[in-house]
């Protein structure tokens, strides 16, 4: 079989130095520091107050509040980054066959702030009252299914799970993908969100 060429044709990144790849990147150069200390809840109480926090990202400027209530917060992330790669590579569907553009998005541990809400709600209400968008915000895969279902990407839509390698998992294994003819085009990379008490305490 035929080896094919692989070619990165858009990035697209939400970090804690930079909303976009474009920043991400100038901040790099720049010697920028993400590390600074926790915002998104209080800290006192624990060992450690420093965390490396997207800071200033604000979901409901990229999509609807409904649609953002839906989402866990590596979800909404995943799928902002994902419209800029697609938006930077110029990439549309007129161009390729939907089943033959897949969709690899890694998450280590998926949306595990909902993990501690919903499981502090459900023992303090009942755990009948559990959010019905529990699972679907929580598990890893997600982020991947958002992003193959909001652009129509049809090729295989997996979330390796590979701990803090599971971003060069995925670029690794879309490579592959269309490199063995498997697939025309590959959205892929990986998404986190786990500054929480629980992690933090872990």
């Amino acid at each position: 079989m035929e080896r094919r060429r692989v070619v990165i044709t858009g990035l697209g990144a939400v970090t804690p130095i930079g909303l976009t790849a474009a920043e991400s990147w100038q901040a790099v150069k720049d010697g920028v520091c993400g590390i600074a200390p926790i915002t998104q809840f209080d800290p006192t109480d624990l060992k450690v107050h420093l965390a490396a926090e997207v800071k200033g990202f604000v979901p409901e400027n990229y999509m609807s509040k409904p649609e953002a209530k839906r989402m866990g917060r590596f979800t909404q992330m995943a799928v902002v980054s994902a419209k800029e790669a697609l938006d930077g590579a110029g990439f549309t569907l007129d161009e390729a066959e939907a089943d033959r553009c897949g969709v690899i998005v890694s998450s280590g541990i998926g949306g595990i702030s909902t993990i501690q809400s919903c499981c502090e709600s459900g023992q303090s209400r009942g755990f009948d009252k559990v959010s019905p968008f529990f699972i679907p915000m929580a598990i890893s895969n997600l982020a991947a299914g958002h992003i193959a279902i909001r652009f129509g990407l049809h090729g295989m839509c997996i979330s390796p799970v590979a701990a803090c390698a599971g971003g060069s998992n995925a670029v690794g294994d879309a490579f592959r993908h269309i490199r063995d003819g498997y697939a025309e085009v590959m959205l892929c990379g990986g998404a986190e969100a786990a500054i929480t008490p629980l992690s933090i305490g872990g």
